[in-house]
């Protein structure tokens, strides 16, 4: 199964569309820049061992900073574990980007050690991430974003991707993405994770970009890509939101982590 990441850059006429990472197991988000504000939304459906589905809230906290991992955050055979590691690189004191390095550089070693083991234990799960097309070939990605005193919101990705050949070694390459918009600015920004299929779909019948609304198309395009791989993705989609002042859920299920400083504005998702 092959999955799609993009950044879409939307201006007055067109909307340009830059291919920038792919793949992704049984997951679908999106994140939206506009000016200073970000939202996050993510499908509920994830596979445990044995591809059982659970409902599960994707958007983590951790200190002052909001993460969606898309890919394989976690390998229990081979005792990796992506938000073990971030939650030691983003609970000090620095900028979110200087914290992303932090963690980029604690946790690719013990990745490309996991996939190895992988590659040499278990051909089956992974060829589920080793595509011909090495665009697609995604060991991991996480979102990141939150807000800073003195830069605003923050939003940025880190991508690892395959780039050896199957029967070699294992190799990764990382690609650290920062979204950046003009304060103030209407053009948003928008970047898909994971599964893609059923949101290319809609977006070739439907114009979303005319009378843009970020809740109304989250929900949309994530909810198609539901009706497309009910599998894979399913609802209800979690949505968070970061500005400058405040950060606060705009909808979610009862598994998602409390916002304290914030006034509950929506009620959860049942």
């Amino acid at each position: 199964m092959i999955s799609f990441s993009h950044l879409f850059r939307v201006s007055v006429s067109v909307a340009a569309l830059s291919l920038i990472a792919a793949a992704a197991q049984a997951t679908s988000i999106v994140a939206i820049k506009t000016g200073d504000d970000i939202f996050i939304g993510t499908d509920s459906k994830m596979l445990i061992e044995k591809d059982i589905p659970v409902s599960q809230c994707k958007i983590t906290k951790m200190n002052d900073i909001y993460l969606v991992f898309s890919g394989i955050p976690a390998l229990p055979k081979s005792s990796f574990n992506a938000y073990e590691i971030a939650e030691k690189s983003f609970a000090g004191p620095g900028t979110i980007s200087a914290r992303l390095d932090a963690f980029d550089k604690a946790v690719q070693g013990k990745l490309k050690k996991a996939f190895e083991k992988l590659r040499k234990t278990d051909d089956k799960l992974f060829s589920r991430w080793y595509t011909e097309d090495v665009q697609h070939r995604i060991a991991m990605q996480v979102l990141v974003a939150g807000a800073e005193k003195d830069n605003g919101t923050v939003l940025a990705m880190l991508e690892y991707r395959i780039i050896s050949k199957k029967k070699e070694p294992v190799k990764l390459k990382a690609i650290k993405q920062n979204i950046v918009t003009k304060p103030g600015s209407v053009q948003p920004k928008i970047l898909f994770l994971g599964m893609q299929d059923g949101i290319n779909a809609i977006m070739k019948k439907k114009d979303f970009f005319s009378d843009f609304d970020e809740v109304r198309n989250i929900n949309e395009w994530i909810m198609a890509e539901a009706a497309a791989e009910p599998a894979l993705v399913s609802g209800p989609v979690d949505i968070l939101k970061i500005s400058p002042a405040k950060t606060e859920w705009i909808q979610h299920k009862s598994q998602c982590p409390e916002i304290e400083e914030v006034k509950e504005t929506a009620a959860p998702v049942k």
